[in-house]
């Protein structure tokens, strides 16, 4: 029996119990409030304290008919290493982070299982960085500019919101980098991070106020060796899987025109190498290999992009009015198995929004409209791949996306008790594709063409103040997500043109749930859900590393999520997620036209339950947490093997189409904003996979297979064994 692949319930339950652990402190007595405790080192659970812009206009956090999360400064920052995005995220619930610890493919980000089919990026969920969109005209967004370690907020929208953002938004992720320093005219922070896997982290920060401008200039330079090698034994300078990567993040706040203008510029320069993943055999053996045919055709990316975004909110003539316009330009090399990408990028929009809020007497009503219109013009070119070079051309063609849309939201707020939240929007997106490669005598068209992909969505929340202290919410919407330029110029067999048959897909969602605080230490907000949705774009190789992709009728989701945060004590505070995704195809069949209604679409973990303890004293501090992570599908049918009959999954498969499910522990000690002398220095340190589990950290969902057995195909992506880092930052003020 394989270690890897095959489901082992003890292992199952032992992991649970292992992720339960740090829950279980939770059901401790709080502790009564020390006489003399200091606010400022108490943390507060007043929910209408917190105000949240992810909905389009400012309403307070508790108030909210939709489930919305926040993540402040200190707990994106405190301790981390600052070298993936899934850090920024943890502790989310119904956002899953899958890390293929690559980057030249990134992580792969869902909400809800929205995303979960993404090669490489992120998809199905629209991302907003300092109020400029990062997600372009066809719903797909790269996150290799986002600067990471000077984050210093985040609010996730978890559930559909294409009534406000449009296309693709499966959830929204809205990030901020931190704010300058208000008290200085320049404040120098530098920080160092080294560990394990050739890790280095180098980052310098400056950021002031002069007058009324506020300024942040953020250089970080990041270099991975990576945790991968070749062949079966691990020799001297054969890792695979290492990045350097350069990253400016720079951005301007000024006082304007009785309102505040923000300027964010970004350029990235990124060169990594791909390790891609492992059939279940090699992963048992050696989950640390990679399989010769990647380092043979050198796989990886090397990327160089550069964004300028201009913002300005403030007051119009009675209403609030925000406005943006940003551009960026990428160029991307893209070595894949058997396949180069080589693709210039240059897309570019504006977004306008006009609110206005009356009151009479204890009744509010706000209005919100808004449009936006974006383009993007992709110049791609696809070569055989020898050895990482690109050699013959087999595709050459220009992609052009425009995306134009207008949405009307009303709220309405009745007492201070009642909330109603509606939204309409109507978008247009044009596809156009222009074929330069055009061969008559080699079977080889012109697939020159276009398509018009529009739809109109609704949404509709309500939020009701039942208790002083709780409160209940429910909303039902649609949605819908187009393919990307991607997805839709993978055919197999056609080379050139974007695929005729690929269609929109298009949900409903309807959702109920509760959040409130008891006793000023405890804070908790539950949801359930359900999505159906009809045309779901699933994933699948034809060849090695390039993904076709396909409709299928109709797929479900139901799911629960829940986090509570707790103040044990006053130097101790607790909290724990958990988030379940029950996702399984309704009406479908495979690329083999076999049955697979009752199935599990592969990509997402249907339970994640994570859970952290943070203990405090005067600037120090430590974190422990843990992250347990079910079994995740890894094709359409659920099974490695087949019959030959009729390609149905044999009954004593044991469940081998599954990953293994694994509970990850780590920890994090340091200090913060220590004095001495005139600087301040924050040390840290950190262990991840304290435990060394070996796991499999994310899927390719069916991933190439040249037989319909899929006993020896490149399904898994092992996450590394136990890493260290360690780091510290010094601050001077001027």
């Amino acid at each position: 029996m394989n270690r890897i692949a095959v489901r082992n319930p003890r292992t199952r339950l032992g992991s649970l119990a292992l992720a339960l652990l740090l829950g279980a402190l939770l059901m401790l007595p709080a502790a009564p409030a020390a006489a003399q405790a200091d606010a400022d080192t108490v943390p507060t659970f007043n929910l209408d304290s917190v105000l949240v812009s992810v909905l389009g206009t400012p309403i307070r956090f508790g108030e909210s008919p939709y489930p919305i999360s926040v993540i402040g400064k200190r707990d994106l920052r405190i301790g981390k290493s600052g070298m993936f995005l899934e850090e920024a995220l943890q502790s989310l619930p119904g956002v899953q982070v899958q890390n293929r610890f690559n980057y030249a493919v990134g992580e792969r980000v869902s909400i809800r299982g929205f995303g979960s089919r993404a090669q490489f990026g992120v998809r199905g969920i629209q991302i907003v960085v300092d109020g400029i969109p990062a997600t372009l005209a066809d719903g797909q967004s790269t996150l290799d500019h986002l600067d990471i370690a000077s984050l210093g907020r985040v609010e996730a929208l978890r559930g559909p919101a294409s009534a406000i953002y449009g296309n693709a938004s499966g959830g929204v992720l809205r990030f901020e980098t931190e704010m300058p320093a208000a008290n200085a005219p320049a404040r120098e922070e530098a920080t160092v991070v080294g560990g394990s896997d050739g890790l280095l982290r180098l980052q310098s920060t400056t950021s002031g106020r002069v007058g009324g401008a506020a300024y942040l200039v953020s250089l970080n330079r990041l270099s991975y060796d990576g945790f991968r090698h070749f062949g079966t034994v691990a020799l001297e300078d054969s890792a695979y899987g290492g990045a350097t990567r350069t990253h400016l993040n720079a951005r301007l706040v000024q006082d304007m025109a009785g309102g505040t203008l923000g300027i964010t510029l970004n350029h990235l320069n990124l060169d990594a190498e791909s390790p891609g993943s492992l059939a279940r055999g090699p992963l048992s053996q050696d989950p640390n290999q990679i399989h010769p045919f990647y380092s043979r055709d050198r796989t990886g990316k090397k990327v160089q992009q550069g964004q300028l975004g201009v913002r300005w909110t403030g007051p119009v003539g009675g209403l609030t009015a925000d406005a943006a316009v940003y551009g960026l330009t990428r160029d991307f090399n893209n070595p894949l198995p058997n396949d180069v990408v080589d693709a210039d990028r240059r897309a570019a929009g504006v977004r306008l929004t006009l609110g206005r809020s009356t009151t009479s007497g204890d009744t509010r009503i706000g209005l919100l409209a808004g449009a936006e219109y974006d383009l993007q013009d992709d110049d791609r070119r696809e070569f055989f791949n020898r050895a990482g070079l690109p050699d013959t051309l087999q595709l050459n063609q220009a992609e052009n996306v425009k995306n134009a849309g207008a949405f009307l939201q009303a709220s309405v707020s009745m007492q201070d008790r009642l909330n109603l939240v509606g939204a309409v929007r109507r978008d247009f997106t044009r596809y156009k594709v222009d074929d330069f490669l055009i061969r008559p005598a080699a079977n080889n068209p012109d697939n020159s063409g276009g398509r018009d992909l529009n739809n109109t969505n609704w949404s509709l929340g309500v939020h009701f103040a039942a208790l002083p202290d709780v409160s209940v919410f429910a909303n039902v919407s649609t949605s819908f997500e187009t393919p990307t330029t991607v997805e839709l110029g993978n055919q197999p067999g056609v080379s050139g043109g974007f695929n005729p048959n690929l269609e929109p897909m298009t949900g409903r969602t309807i959702e109920g749930g509760v959040r409130g605080t008891l006793m000023n230490r405890i804070a908790f907000e539950g949801s359930l859900y359900r999505i159906s949705l009809e045309n779901e774009l699933i994933a699948g190789q034809a060849v090695p590393g390039i993904d076709y992709y396909r409709n299928v009728p109709k797929t479900e989701r139901t799911g629960a999520e829940a986090i509570v945060r707790a103040r044990l004590f006053d130097f101790a505070t607790a909290q724990m997620s958990y988030t379940k995704v029950d996702a399984t195809f309704k009406q479908a069949t495979d690329r083999y036209l076999v049955d697979i209604s009752g199935k599990n679409v592969p990509g997402v973990a249907p339970q994640q339950l994570q859970g952290s303890l943070r203990l405090t004293q005067g600037p120090w501090y430590l974190d422990v947490g843990a992250e347990y992570t079910d079994e995740v599908p890894v094709n359409d049918r659920n099974c490695l093997t087949v019959l030959a009959a009729d390609r149905t999954c044999p009954t004593n498969t044991n469940h081998d189409g599954f990953t293994l499910a694994y509970t990850l522990v780590g920890a994090r000690i340091g200090g913060s904003a220590i004095q001495l002398g005139g600087f301040e220095i924050s040390p840290f340190a950190g262990v991840q996979n304290l435990l060394n589990q070996r796991y499999v950290s994310s899927v390719v969902p069916n991933a190439f297979a040249a037989t319909a057995n899929h006993t020896n195909v490149r399904f898994y992506e092992p996450g590394p064994g136990r890493t260290f880092y360690v780091g510290g930052t010094v601050a001077v003020s001027r």
